[in-house]
């Protein structure tokens, strides 16, 4: 009787190569690589029954292997230089990565850094190559912000789909997409399959029959990570929607769900008391949640001083020209392209914010778009030329308070490189030292600043949001000066940042200034000072941008479009005072949703 010859070691290597291509694609560990494409599963390839039980072996093995290492992080060393991470941060990492593998839901209090535990895990499972490939879902207020933030902290680059660089969802490697976005896009985003999809504010995916929500849970995805506050933001199904969808029928269905734990059917907010300490220990096996008063951490507080100061009556006379050609500009936007339209948006927004700026920075501004327009030449350069020689009011205001502040180290931010200059010059002239922080300086002239200012012989940095990035200023300072008011309230945040930060010892004091009976003294007294936006925890104002935008326009462009609409200035404060209103719910919904959130999960 003939024996059965054992298989060539070729013929093994072979047959291996068949059962990772097999497999790759279903498992959520991404621990197989190289992955092969499926039309490389060529039939001489295909596994056997015998084989595929073998590597099935290995593939448990390699995957204890793995795990087994995460006893020993890696990227909070890595990381070291950028980003110190809190102990709770680390062990919510560590319970994700070792317990909760390959999806959690991230709920911590608003303001405990969410984000960068979910930047920790992203960065240590792609430094052990397990990661590759990640696709981060936001609003669309918030995306420029996770960007900024997974550059600045976890030296990792990813893209935003409106960039010129963008080379398309099929090839690039890391996104940040809006969730808007996402929708629209569903077939190109899911004809891959993904390593890693991080989904902030995740409760926003809490209505099943939402497009969103059943995009996400239609999406491919090794690794799945939710980060939101209030998983229960209106009612107790919006927790069982987040838990199915990282652990899909660990609940049962939703009627079976709602049979068990809900003691209101008609309105599903009040869980059955006999069944509370059971959803609670079923909800922390997907769920990381830190509570504010377990941190230990003695968070400083915020005194905010907004001045307010009339223009001089050419400065005034400047501002209402420049706004009516600005408002002709807007009313002749194209209609046919959106590309178009959002250029000259774009255009129509840096030159607002320039006028807000300074005289200076108008003047600039004026001045180079009268080269790239003939036809307008002639009107540009008339309304340039006012601007020569004007000084705004807000020069006199920001010397008083210097003035005031003495020797006080201050950073003071303004949006445009010439207003810097000025204020360098202005500054300088009154006998303190100053220096400009800017995107233009290389990395030594940047450092050469930063030693300086924190070492005490340099007193004023003025930076523009150049330096609303990557700085760490808050060993010796604690006075920030917000000398152009951005209407994107994630920037202002950033700005703070630079000095309210882990380490900070004293309370941080914020001065706005703004010039009297203009669009920047609206958005300052009607949406900012209503949500206290200067004063709220740290975080809460994602949530809240989140609650009032659920669309393409985000918030700088409704503020334009109710400056640059609207004629009389009446008009102007009356719409941004319904703007206001809108925030102001937005932030009694998310008050809310925080209440209802912890009276189910404690």
């Amino acid at each position: 009787m003939a024996t059965k010859r054992a298989p060539s070691n070729a013929a093994r290597r072979q047959r291996i190569l068949g059962i990772q291509a097999h497999i790759a694609f279903t498992d959520p560990y991404g621990l197989t690589a190289p992955r092969v494409a499926p039309a490389c599963q060529a039939e001489t390839l295909r596994p056997d029954p015998e084989w595929l039980r073998w590597y099935a072996l290995h593939l448990w093995g390699q995957r204890l292997r793995v795990s087994a290492s995460f006893d020993r992080l890696l990227a909070p060393g890595v990381l070291y230089d950028h980003v110190r991470p809190h102990p709770y941060q680390l062990r919510v990492v560590e319970a994700v990565l070792r317990e909760k593998a390959p999806a959690a839901i991230l709920a911590d209090e608003v303001g405990l850094g969410k984000s960068v535990e979910a930047g920790l895990i992203y960065k240590e499972l792609a430094l052990r190559g397990i990661v590759q490939s990640a696709l981060v879902l936001a609003p669309k207020a918030l995306v420029g912000q996770w960007q900024a933030e997974l550059r600045e902290h976890f030296a990792s680059d990813f893209v935003l789909t409106d960039e010129k660089r963008f080379q398309g969802f099929e090839h690039e490697p890391r996104i940040v997409c809006s969730l808007p976005q996402f929708v629209r896009s569903f077939d190109r985003i899911s004809a891959r399959t993904w390593d890693m999809v991080i989904v902030d504010e995740a409760h926003l995916l809490a209505n099943p029959a939402s497009k969103r929500r059943r995009a996400v849970h239609e999406l491919r995805a090794r690794w799945r990570l939710l980060l939101t506050a209030t998983p229960v933001a209106n009612k107790l199904t919006d927790l069982y929607s987040l838990i199915d969808l990282v652990a899909p029928g660990r609940l049962g269905t939703q009627r079976e769900f709602e049979e068990e734990y809900v003691a209101d059917p008609g309105t599903c907010r009040v869980l059955r008391p006999a069944r509370a300490a059971e959803l609670r220990a079923v909800t922390r096996e997907v769920m990381c949640r830190t509570r504010r008063a377990e941190t230990q951490i003695a968070f400083v507080g915020r005194t905010v001083d907004t001045r307010a100061i009339a223009p001089t009556s050419a400065e005034d006379a400047l501002i209402s020209d420049v706004t009516d050609y600005l408002r002709a500009l807007y009313r002749r936007l194209p209609v046919s392209s959106r590309a178009n339209r959002g250029a000259v948006i774009r255009e129509i927004m840096a030159l607002q914010q320039s006028l807000s700026s300074s005289p200076r920075a108008i003047e600039r501004s004026l001045r180079n778009r009268a080269e790239r327009h003939a036809d307008e030449r002639g009107l540009l350069l008339a309304l340039a030329d006012r601007c020569v020689d004007l000084v705004s009011a807000k020069e006199r205001l920001l010397l008083d308070v210097l003035a005031q502040l003495g020797p006080e180290p201050t950073l003071i931010f303004t949006l445009r490189l010439e207003t810097a200059a000025r204020l360098r010059e202005v500054i300088t002239a009154s006998g303190r030292a100053a220096e400009c922080y800017i995107g233009s300086l290389n990395r030594a002239a940047r450092e050469d600043l930063v030693t300086r200012f924190n070492a005490g012989t340099l007193q004023t940095l003025i930076a523009t949001d150049a330096g609303a990035e990557g700085l760490n200023l808050h060993e010796r300072c604690h006075v920030v000066i917000n000398h152009d008011l951005h209407w994107n309230p994630m920037r202002i945040e950033q700005r703070i940042g630079r000095v309210h930060r882990l380490g900070q010892t004293s309370d941080v004091h914020v001065y706005n200034f703004v010039l009297r009976d203009t669009i920047d003294d609206y958005v300052l007294r009607l949406l900012y000072e209503k949500i206290n936006l200067f004063t709220m925890a740290i975080g809460a104002l994602e949530t809240v941008l989140a609650e009032v935008q659920d669309g393409e326009i985000d918030l700088e462009e409704r503020i334009l479009d109710i400056l640059l609409r609207r004629g009389s200035r009446e008009d102007v404060r009356r719409d941004v005072e319904r703007l206001g209103a809108e925030l102001v719910q937005g932030r009694a919904q998310q008050q809310a949703a925080e209440s209802l959130t912890k009276e189910v999960l404690g």
